[in-house]
């Protein structure tokens, strides 16, 4: 049996996340996604896509991505960003 992931979405946050089959008709509020448009509970939903939380104050929405105000530093390994000083920390 063929399946599709389907975010419920209430006042465009999404409250849930089902599995149905292939035939499942979208009701209202039920939108489908992909791996190409994610969704996650909590997530808001524009109209055309999911936008995750944003992890810090200080990060910048970018389409559907939230980027830190400074890039991660070229090797990404062992970076944790810190919001007091938006800035890495190699730990």
């Amino acid at each position: 049996m063929s399946t599709r992931t389907v975010a419920i979405v209430v006042e465009n946050v999404v409250e849930n996340i089902i599995i149905v089959s292939a035939e499942h008709v979208l009701a209202d509020g039920e939108i489908e996604y992909t791996d190409a448009n994610p969704a996650g509970i909590g997530w808001q939903y524009d109209g055309t896509g999911f936008i995750p939380p944003q992890p810090f104050p200080s990060w910048i929405l970018n389409g559907y991505v939230w980027e830190p105000p400074t890039p991660i530093p070229a090797n990404n390994a062992g970076w944790i960003w810190d919001e007091p000083t938006t800035s890495w920390i190699n730990v």
